[in-house]
């Protein structure tokens, strides 16, 4: 580890099904008591490690997805084996690269090239979730995960907690639309008058549709817990992350949606007979993520020059937004070229993708990359490093600005707040 950037021809022409049939026979073996007493697992292992995050070797995204059932049913609570609980807490290749691995397969799956990608992502999203679960108690793990947090700050590891962010919102969303569908066909069953009245063909599709709604729901509510929980552990000890510019805006996005969704004025429309039974459990979901959101506070306020810097930011961020209001109203028709072509705003920092040639405004497309690692305008690969910064651009931009405001009379935009730790790390910018 790691394996060598290009796959040898040997290795390529091997056909799939050779190691689909010994996961396959690993998961059976798996699930068999003390079927698998006395076999040396080891090599077994170093593979899974060494082609789960490889692409280059193993292009199939499903296939790499399996190995991670088979790791699954090693989990020492579920085999019920010692055996296995040495692989994940004494083996050296899973000491340093196991949590790595399934992060970057985490990020990696979002985009699996089959048409139905955007749900099969879940299930195996599940699979490895409980895998960090169990890996974060192990204190070993818990330490290589900090240290790929504080390395990959801007890399697999932001995005990953943007797809976990993404997840959760969307989990959510869909299990509060179905809970509201559910309750208008409980609502229809209850009057039983009308019910008998109805052809029994019909009643039969739409109880069909009730046991459907309630099996959707208590999935995913099942998932959406299991995303808010991961957020709510791992922002206890590693906070910074939540801190980037980059992150902010979301984290405040998901933590109005939660309120407004639980808490808001359709909350009595969501109330169940028994919400245990679908996994819907509001004040748990509530207290998690105000947790994590108390956590990542906490991290700010080890230090008084940080609260008190913190404070200040707040008051610029007023005084900031005061103006662009000002800005707006005084620049009147801004020239199409000083424009973001994703999303018609005025451009701060802009910057030229090197495969469309497309200049946009650097926050705009870094949001974009959180999700998604492609050129927008042509789909070729892309990430922040490869942007250009289109100097001459922002300096006319900036000119144009300038020269309306000073014509206007008003004040030039405030100079933009920074928060330090006290390690000199900055944390918001």
């Amino acid at each position: 580890m790691p394996l060598l950037s290009d796959c040898p021809m040997e290795f390529a022409c091997m056909p799939e099904h050779f190691i689909e049939d010994a996961m396959e026979l690993l998961i059976f073996a798996s699930r068999i008591p003390k079927a698998l007493d006395g076999v040396m697992l080891d090599d077994f292992m170093n593979f899974i490690i060494m082609f789960m995050a490889s692409p280059q070797y193993i292009r199939n995204p499903y296939l790499r997805a399996k190995m991670v059932e088979v790791l699954n049913c090693w989990i020492p609570r579920r085999s019920g084996s010692s055996i296995t609980a040495s692989l994940f807490e004494g083996h050296q290749l899973s000491l340093e690269y196991l949590v790595r691995n399934l992060l970057k397969l985490y990020v990696d799956i979002e985009f699996t090239g089959s048409h139905t990608q955007f749900y099969d992502k879940f299930s195996i999203r599940h699979n490895i979730a409980e895998l960090l679960e169990y890996l974060w108690q192990v204190p070993s793990h818990r330490n290589a995960w900090r240290q790929i947090a504080k390395e990959e700050e801007k890399g697999v590891y932001l995005n990953f907690l943007n797809f976990l962010i993404n997840d959760s919102i969307f989990l959510l969303d869909e299990s509060l639309n179905r809970i509201l569908e559910l309750k208008k066909l409980e609502a229809e069953m209850a009057n039983t008058v009308e019910w008998e009245r109805r052809p029994a063909q019909e009643r039969q599709e739409r109880t069909r549709l009730f046991h459907s709604q309630e099996n959707l729901i208590r999935m995913d509510m099942k998932l959406a817990n299991e995303d808010v929980s991961m957020l709510a552990f791992t922002s206890e000890q590693i906070t910074v992350p939540f801190l980037l510019p980059e992150m902010v805006e979301r984290v405040a996005s998901m933590l109005n949606y939660f309120l407004l969704q639980l808490v808001g004025p359709q909350r009595k429309s969501l109330s169940l007979k028994d919400p245990e039974k679908y996994e819907f459990r509001p004040k748990e979901l509530l207290k998690q993520l105000f947790g994590a959101a108390a956590d990542v506070l906490r991290r700010i306020g080890e230090d008084g020059r940080v609260i008190q810097e913190f404070l200040d930011l707040g008051a610029k961020a007023k005084v900031a937004a005061t103006e662009a209001m000002d800005t707006e109203e005084t620049l009147g028709e801004i020239p199409d070229e000083f424009l973001d072509p994703i999303q018609y705003t005025l451009m701060k920092d802009p910057v030229i993708l090197p495969s469309s040639k497309i200049t946009v405004d650097r926050p705009v497309i870094q949001r974009h990359l959180l999700s998604d690692s492609t050129d927008p305008f042509n789909r070729s690969h892309l990430a922040v490093d490869m942007l250009i910064p289109n100097t001459e651009l922002k300096a006319r931009i900036e000119e144009f600005v300038r020269s309306k405001k000073h014509g206007e009379g008003l004040p030039l935009q405030a100079e933009k707040g920074v928060i330090h730790t006290s390690g000199d790390e900055m944390l918001i910018d």
